[in-house]
């Protein structure tokens, strides 16, 4: 394929420059000079723009690299299981340094720093492929050899209805095509978790193992493709669904255990990890995770026999979208990207301004180390999400959608994108939905890395082609948005939300958490049991790390835990008992957990925060861009404390967006919790 074939599908407008470039690399596996200059003259943007666009995102490649790719992970919850070792170890054998090739141009080594992949730790990739649980002994097999990345889909039974019913009210529509959903049952089903954490650590050897076998023995169960349970810890894990029978998990599964498990079934015997499963089940208040580990991700008559779409439907039927916004209101919900900003303000202001079309945004980037629960949702509950898009959008009258979803995030983007097609094919997404006025245009567009891409007006100048850099601020974006229109912008977590108080009312939701709902968070680091868990707002460290994380894997005592990523704190064990709360004593910020021991230094673990912080500054105010850098020169000089704070303080104070206003936190609290990793008496 030429260069202008691939770009011939692109309308020639500035706004296709991201996936323009994405395609070009997907190409070629870089952005030779010729391509940059190619898509400059086809969507006729300044060959400087696209180069400086370009370089101004992790993910595309301005240098060709080797034939292979290898991109060991040294995120602090990989740093905690040894991925440093890991790096090293491939440094040694390769005889390069990380961000070098071999001589031969075989191999590009690269220290990641992320693969969002927390449960599975350490973690590699090679070639866009997870390799999870590494040792140093798995190196050599790590750098000579690849496991294909693969996501079978079930049966094919997505596939469309044989017509779409064409007469009625929305609700009577639904219900033809719950009609059709049940039509299609098929009963008992064994569903391997074939998330990203399952896939690297063996889950796809373990779906085709058991399809197999239990083919060969005439056993009567379907083999399906499911997300991760939100076990990470035990994957590949499988769980037995049966009408009108309990919920049967047990893992891991390698290959050589399918045939005791089919034994096991075969015998009626109910082989289960019930002590670790059911401590980590049982604290739960699971509503966004119901469905993530059972439902069928490429199979829209099993997200509809199981209740999806029936919300909206509800909602379509009684016509009023400003009833909606109410209810969330009545909920409480405030936003999950770790700003806590109430969902039902933002909604109720994009609806009463002036404009159109308006845009629905779901930020779907989740570009902070440590942070992974929104991956899972997407990979484990594809069309609970569309569900959400389309209640929103109904509720803020949006006519177009657009899920922003990181570049590295491909298994979530393929089973979104699935998904997708399986709801257009069905009548549930594009024109006059389910024979309302109701339309909406539902679009994916991909990032190409950069953190500053969780600011949600980063994300709108990305999607307009342009560097993610924050805009000044008002207006708000929902007054001017995306192309200047009225937009909302919402995180995947916060969606997942939606449907479940639509379906059960905004005081159901208001009273979990104290008022506040359930929260996701995603644990790692030195845990027993790392994984993906929802419970109440204003749970316990405490209760988090020991009771469900199942506590040390080492067997030393927990001493610290990073909470909230790069953007948040480290937390000393004297606070583990006090409740996250936003704007609490310990904020939950986005959710995500890693629970060190005093292998890993916390003026280490800081570093390495702080260290990712100065690398993603999209660089546009000078308290971040040179402030980061200084406060990073002095962290590794013995420290001036004075100084430092003064520093931080300039930063918090100065900084454009709320993402370098929180890059000192952790730095701040790590010499106020552990003033003596710091130097300080």
């Amino acid at each position: 394929m030429t260069l202008a074939d691939a770009l011939a599908q692109f309308p020639r407008e500035r706004t296709w420059l991201l996936p323009a470039l994405h395609a070009l690399q997907h190409a070629e596996r870089w952005l030779s000079p010729a391509s940059l200059e190619a898509v400059a003259a086809h969507l006729r943007v300044p060959k400087s723009e696209v180069w400086g666009v370009a370089s101004h995102y992790p993910e595309f490649r301005l240098a060709e690299p080797g034939r292979r790719v290898v991109r060991v992970c040294t995120g602090v919850a990989c740093l905690a299981r040894g991925g440093g070792e890991i790096l090293a170890a491939c440094e040694r054998r390769l005889g390069v340094e990380a961000g070098e090739t071999t001589g031969d141009q075989g191999v590009t080594l690269e220290a990641l720093d992320c693969a969002f992949a927390c449960g599975s730790a350490p973690v590699a990739q090679v070639d866009h492929h997870y390799r999870g649980r590494l040792t140093p002994n798995d190196v050599e097999g790590l750098l000579t050899h690849t496991t294909a990345l693969r996501t079978q889909p079930s049966t094919g039974r997505g596939g469309p209805p044989a017509a779409l019913p064409t007469a009625g009210s929305p609700g009577a529509r639904f219900t033809a095509l719950k009609r059709e959903a049940e039509r299609r049952r098929t009963g008992a089903r064994l569903a391997v978790g074939l998330g990203t954490c399952g896939l690297a650590v063996g889950a796809a050897d373990t779906f085709d193992a058991l399809g197999a076998e239990t083919e060969r023995r005439g056993l009567p169960f379907r083999v399906v493709a499911a997300g991760c349970n939100g076990m990470c810890w035990a994957q590949p894990v499988v769980e037995v669904l049966r009408d009108g029978k309990p919920r049967l998990t047990t893992g891991p599964i390698s290959v050589e255990g399918v045939p005791r498990l089919l034994n096991a079934l075969a015998a009626g015997i109910a082989e289960r990890q019930v002590a670790a499963g059911e401590q980590f089940m049982a604290p739960q208040r699971r509503v966004l995770l119901e469905r993530c580990g059972m439902a069928d991700p490429y199979d829209v008559a099993d997200a509809l026999r199981h209740g999806a779409y029936g919300a909206f439907a509800r909602a379509l039927e009684d016509g009023r979208p400003e009833q909606v916004i109410e209810e969330v209101r009545a909920s409480g919900l405030a936003g999950r990207g770790g700003a806590y900003f109430q969902t039902a303000v933002k909604w109720a202001a994009c609806r009463a301004a002036a404009g159109a079309p308006k845009f629905l945004v779901v930020n779907a980037e989740e570009g902070e180390p440590g942070i992974f629960k929104d991956r899972h949702l997407m990979e484990g509950d594809p069309h609970r999400l569309l569900e959400a898009v389309l209640l929103a959008a109904f509720a803020i009258g949006a006519g177009r959608a657009i899920l922003y979803i990181h570049g590295e995030a491909d298994l979530s983007a393929e089973r979104m994108a699935v998904a997708l097609a399986q709801a257009h094919a069905w009548g549930l997404v594009g024109e006059r939905i389910l024979g309302s006025d109701f339309s909406l245009a539902v679009e994916i567009r991909r990032g190409a890395g950069g953190f500053v891409l969780g600011e949600e007006t980063a994300l709108l100048e990305s999607i307009e082609g342009q560097r993610a850099m924050p805009r000044t601020r008002p207006p708000f974006p929902v007054e001017s948005g995306v192309y200047g229109k009225p937009t909302v912008i919402n995180n995947v977590e916060t969606l997942f939300a939606v449907p479940s108080i639509v379906e059960r009312g905004g005081a159901w939701f208001a009273g979990l958490g104290g008022g506040r709902g359930t929260k996701l968070f995603g644990l790692s680091g030195h845990l027993r049991r790392p994984g993906v868990v929802e419970m109440e707002v204003g749970v316990t460290l405490r209760t988090l790390i020991d009771e469900i994380g199942g506590g040390s894997s080492t067997g030393r005592p927990i001493t610290a835990a990073v909470v909230g990523g790069p953007s948040g704190s480290v937390v000393a064990p004297r606070q583990f008992g006090e409740p996250l709360i936003p704007r609490g004593p310990v904020n939950p910020g986005t959710g995500g957990v890693v629970a060190l021991d005093d292998s890993l230094p916390v003026r280490t673990a800081v570093r390495t925060l702080l260290a990712f912080n100065a690398r993603e500054s999209c660089g546009k105010c000078t308290p971040c861009r040179e402030g980061t850098t200084r406060l990073l020169t002095m962290l590794d000089r013995p420290l001036d404390i004075d100084r430092v704070k003064e520093l931080s303080e300039a930063i918090q104070l100065a900084s454009l967006c709320g993402l370098g206003q929180a890059a000192p936190l952790s730095v701040l609290s790590g010499m106020t919790e552990f003033p003596r990793e710091f130097g300080l008496s």
